[in-house]
């Protein structure tokens, strides 16, 4: 009995723990989703003397809107999927991010308040909101820091029993008051699925069970993951006493 709890308490300890919420995975979760850590960068000044008003700038993206390795026509025949441009992603990935940033406890400028101000200005793309002072744009805005984002991946692989979906971020927080680099970020997220089979019924199944995984709700899903991971770096505002 002693020897039985000594091998299997443990066990039962550690499917609990992992059963708790956590915004960022553990190294056994990376290892096995083969999703090494990324780069992340977290200035002092976030620490000791953090923005209050926090503005989430438009998106870019360095990808299309996905692609796959293998059969399109088999691909978009299991999702029903059409093709999608570019900025439809980054309007989504911003999304994604803002639902899962504005739960910490800055003052967030509404998304559709930045987006009618930079329109206004004339700041309609990426180069040019990116090439004006964060001083003026901070001004413009009314907030302290800026966050920029891109969408470094997007991609969704098939391959017979194999499928992986791939989701990447490159993010930034400026403050507006300094032009100090107060956070950045860079990581990815791959979730994969593979089916080992013995017989043909099973390689139906497999087929079925691998498209599957590559449902449209499942890219939202890795959208949400990775934002909640990276806004997990990001130190809470103290509050002030």
């Amino acid at each position: 009995m002693k020897s039985f709890l000594k091998f299997y308490l443990p066990i039962c300890l550690a499917l609990l723990t992992s059963c708790t919420p956590i915004k960022t995975k553990t190294p056994v979760e990376r290892l096995y989703e083969l999703d090494p850590k990324g780069k992340i960068h977290i200035s002092a000044a976030l620490k000791e003397n953090p923005p209050k008003t926090v503005a989430l700038l438009p998106f870019r993206s360095l990808v299309g809107e996905g692609r796959i390795e293998g059969s399109r026509s088999f691909f978009n025949f299991l999702t029903w999927r059409k093709e999608v441009h570019p900025e439809h992603l980054e309007q989504r990935m911003r999304q994604s991010f803002f639902g899962q940033f504005s739960q910490l406890e800055f003052e967030h400028i509404k998304l559709s308040r930045v987006d009618r101000i930079l329109k206004r200005e004339e700041l309609d793309s990426w180069e040019k909101f990116r090439s004006v002072p964060p001083q003026r744009l901070g001004e413009l805005l009314g907030a302290d820091a800026l966050v920029f984002g891109q969408v470094t991946q997007f991609d969704y692989y098939y391959a017979f029993l194999y499928a992986q979906l791939a989701v990447g971020l490159s993010m930034e927080m400026i403050d507006a008051r300094t032009g100090e680099v107060l956070w950045k970020v860079h990581d990815a997220r791959r979730d994969h699925t593979v089916r080992v089979v013995y017989d043909p019924i099973a390689v139906v199944v497999g087929l079925f069970q691998v498209g599957f995984a590559m449902r449209p709700i499942n890219m939202m899903r890795a959208m949400d993951e990775i934002s909640r991971e990276l806004v997990g770096t990001i130190p809470p505002p103290m509050e002030s006493p």
